[in-house]
Parts: C-alpha cells; sequence; structure tokens
C-alpha cells in the first residue's frame, strides 16, 4: 500500500514537473544590463584598409531580452545616437542566444544590419536568424522596418530558436567596411555584456 501511495506522489509530482517545463515558454521574462557609456571603440576583426571613426549609433547604453509571451521575444539596444543616421558603413546589431540541450549547447545568432544608400545594395535595415549548430538560416535576410530613434528593437518568433525556457545572451554592434560577405563584419565597436553572458529566466 505504502509502494503504491509512493508511485501516486511520483507521478504527480513528474506530472506538474512536466507541466511547468511546458508553460515555462510561454511564462513572460525580462533580462536586461547596462552598458557604460562612451566606451565604443573599434576593434579589427579581419585586416582592413580603413577603420571609421566610431559614432553615436555604435555605443550601447542598455540592452534587453523580453520574452512577451510565448509566441514572441523583444530584442532591444538602446544606443547613444540614433542608428537610422548610419549614411556611410553597413552596420550590424548582433544577438548571440546559447542554451544548453541534450545533444548538447545550441546557438542562434539573431542579425539586424542597417545598408546605408551609399553602399549601392539592398538599403534600409534587415533581419535574418542563423542556426550555428546546423550551420543555415532559419531566417534568410530580409527587410523590416526602420528603428525607433536612439534604438534597435526586433520582435521574433521564439519558436526559431527553439523556444527555450531560458538561455544566455550577449549583443555585439560591428561594422563591415569590406564589401566581403562571406565572412563576419571587419570591426567590432561595443558590446553587452563586456565579458560574460546575461540569463534570461522565468519569473524575472
Amino acid at each position: 500500500m505504502r509502494i503504491v501511495s509512493l508511485m501516486a506522489i511520483i507521478a504527480v509530482i513528474l506530472g506538474v514537473f512536466a507541466v511547468f517545463i511546458m508553460l515555462t515558454p510561454s511564462i513572460p521574462a525580462h533580462s536586461s544590463i547596462k552598458d557604460e557609456i562612451l566606451d565604443a571603440v573599434a576593434i579589427r576583426t579581419h585586416e582592413t584598409n580603413y577603420v571609421p571613426l566610431v559614432q553615436p549609433y555604435h555605443d550601447i547604453v542598455e540592452a534587453s531580452v523580453q520574452r512577451l509571451n510565448g509566441n514572441e521575444l523583444m530584442l532591444t539596444v538602446e544606443l547613444a545616437g540614433d542608428p537610422n543616421f548610419n549614411t556611410t558603413y553597413e552596420t550590424v546589431y548582433i544577438w548571440e542566444i546559447d542554451y544548453p540541450t541534450l545533444t548538447g549547447n545550441q546557438r542562434y545568432t539573431a542579425i539586424v544590419p542597417h545598408f546605408p544608400a551609399e553602399l549601392g545594395l539592398s538599403t534600409g535595415w534587415h533581419i535574418a536568424i542563423f542556426d550555428n549548430k546546423e550551420e543555415m538560416y532559419v531566417v534568410p535576410l530580409e527587410s523590416i522596418e526602420p528603428m525607433p530613434k536612439n534604438k534597435v528593437e526586433v520582435n521574433i518568433d521564439p519558436n526559431l530558436i527553439g523556444n527555450p525556457p531560458f538561455f544566455w545572451w550577449q549583443v555585439f554592434v560591428m561594422a563591415r567596411v569590406d564589401t566581403q560577405f562571406d565572412r563576419p563584419p571587419d570591426l567590432l565597436m561595443d558590446s553587452a555584456p563586456d565579458n560574460y553572458n546575461a540569463l534570461l529566466r522565468p519569473f524575472t
């Protein structure tokens, strides 16, 4: 009798835990980090012939990730200047998202580039999402609306990144001065957090 009761209790606990795991990705959550102002500096990631001046829209003031519900994840970076005023080189805002799975670490990269008209390419704002583990784009590059003043903000479907209940994240501002699109941008301008990854988890 005691064994049956114990098994029933364990079954209830496992059932509650399973329901919690299923519902967790739908629970609103918020993670943000402030960054030091005027700390942006151009660091080469590749050899380039030119290093542009750091602009206010390269300088992160605050970055955040917010799960609004089970179908909407908001990625935001507040800047010291208006990113819509970029008129010279491609500027790229990148969120790296990591979380563990049963088969190892999973990483997705949300890429939000701005192409000024001077480049003669598909101008304006775009977004793409890359699955680093599978080495494929889950969202190919597509055009999006202009950004709010002094901010880059995009909403994505969390199911595109596996809809994890929690994940670690970091945001980077980069610039490309050489039109070689088969490699990452040429310069790292700023990041947040600088030396670690922030965590988005339930009930935050």
